[in-house]
């Protein structure tokens, strides 16, 4: 009987050894994810061109609207509202109508070299909205990808932890049975399996790692509370955002609050907070603490959210190719 007990405390002291041989690189990994999870995006967009763009938008069916349509495609003239470059686009179509056999008029390139540096401005405002988003998208992922490391290092621990207690377990009761020590084997084998179990109710009721994440500039919120203006997008983009493709079709800001209240409902769904408020505070407010699984959903937002601030760069191009392309393509 003094024998089995010689062996508890060894087990303990061999999980003990295996956990404390992990504390330093875990130091240096939660080191790492505080820093990222904490490094927030210092991206000025509130308006990096400095020039103050006045959208105009065109009437259906009036002269202007026709004139301009024969000339321009949807979304070069979405484009162009959103800018207000509409009444300089008027102006130069009716000089290319008036004269097109004729070299073009120094008043036909003031106009158009004042369009083309009026659309280098919007793209500056684009650029700047986008790399806000793409920045906080991918603080996002890397805090994700390290809380990830952290649960799958952690739950390799345990693994490592259960297989050696059984090892050293299997391995001391065979040796204790070779010296007709059968009692005592038998409690050696007890004991292995009450170690193995309880880490695998440990594992079990371990709550995944988390991490405290502030975005006290939030691209999401403004989208997500439909706000009349925005504090974080110039109010170039926030204008195509929330301007409608066409006519029946929501806008911009419509379609991903559509999108994320679905990857909100499911976030719900796969068994974490089941408070919708509670996840509408962590996710378009100021920050909150979030897991893996959470900080994966934010990603998948303001991926969504960058893609269409890259469509709107591609429609600047487009309108700018319709402006330079030569008058005996058009």
């Amino acid at each position: 009987m003094t024998t089995h007990r010689l062996h508890l405390p060894l087990l303990s002291l061999l999980l003990l050894a295996i956990t404390l041989s992990g504390c330093l690189s875990n130091r240096q990994a939660s080191s790492t994810l505080n820093r990222v999870a904490s490094d927030n995006c210092n991206i000025d967009s509130s308006g990096t061109s400095g020039y103050v763009f006045h959208p105009i938008n065109l009437v259906p069916g009036s002269p202007d609207d026709l004139l301009l349509r024969q000339r321009f495609g949807e979304r070069g003239l979405r484009m162009a509202q959103a800018v207000g470059l509409t009444h300089l686009l008027v102006q130069m179509t009716q000089l290319e109508q008036q004269n097109p056999d004729q070299p073009p008029s120094n008043q036909y390139l003031a106009i158009r070299q004042k369009l083309t540096d009026q659309l280098q401005l919007a793209n500056f405002d684009i650029a700047t909205a986008a790399a806000l988003v793409d920045c906080d998208s991918k603080r996002a992922t890397l805090t994700a990808t390290l809380l990830t490391r952290r649960e799958n290092s952690r739950e390799k621990r345990m693994t490592i932890s259960a297989i050696t207690i059984g090892a050293v377990a299997i391995i001391g009761a065979s040796l204790l049975n070779l010296h007709e020590q059968h009692q005592t084997a038998d409690w050696l084998h007890i004991a292995g399996g009450v170690g193995e179990g309880g880490l695998g109710v440990l594992a079990l009721r371990q709550k995944p790692p988390h991490a405290e994440y502030r975005h006290p500039r939030n691209p999401l919120r403004d989208i997500w509370n439909k706000s009349k203006t925005s504090t974080d997008f110039p109010p170039l983009v926030w204008y195509y955002l929330n301007k409608p493709k066409s006519g029946n079709s929501p806008s911009l800001v419509d379609a991903l609050r559509s999108r994320w209240e679905l990857l909100v409902a499911l976030d719900e769904k796969a068994g974490r907070p089941r408070k919708h408020t509670r996840r509408e505070v962590a996710y378009f407010s100021d920050g909150d603490t979030y897991t893996a699984e959470e900080l994966t959903v934010r990603a998948a937002m303001l991926g969504q959210l960058e893609t269409e601030l890259r469509l709107m760069n591609n429609d600047l191009t487009i309108l700018l190719n319709e402006i330079v392309r030569p008058i005996t393509k058009r």
